[in-house]
């Protein structure tokens, strides 16, 4: 069986993922104030500002957070489209028009 090693992922200018710091999650660089709480406490309608003032980070730090979270999501939690009825050969145009001839 292979060793596994323990890295640090850089995962911005601001944010990494040390295993040695916070059991590996990622945080803010140099601190331990981990990210999620960070956007915990952004979605609990604290502003960036608020947050920076607060918690002694720069604001482009936390709006990285923002960013990494966003693509998180677009990477990670994307479902493949279904797929179109396979008795159902018209153009994607011409079957909008016919949906909306439907609905009136």
């Amino acid at each position: 069986m292979a060793k596994r090693t323990r890295q640090i992922m850089e995962l911005g200018k601001y944010i990494w993922a040390n295993p040695f710091v916070c059991h590996g999650q990622p945080t803010f660089k140099g601190t331990r104030k981990m990210v999620h709480c960070v956007l915990e406490w952004l979605a609990q309608g604290k502003t960036v500002d608020e947050l920076a003032a607060e918690t002694a980070l720069p604001r482009e730090a936390i709006e990285e957070a923002l960013s990494l979270a966003a693509r998180a999501i677009r990477e990670h939690y994307a479902v493949a489209p279904a797929p179109l009825h396979p008795s159902d050969d018209r153009a994607p145009a011409k079957r909008q028009k016919a949906r909306a001839k439907q609905v009136r």
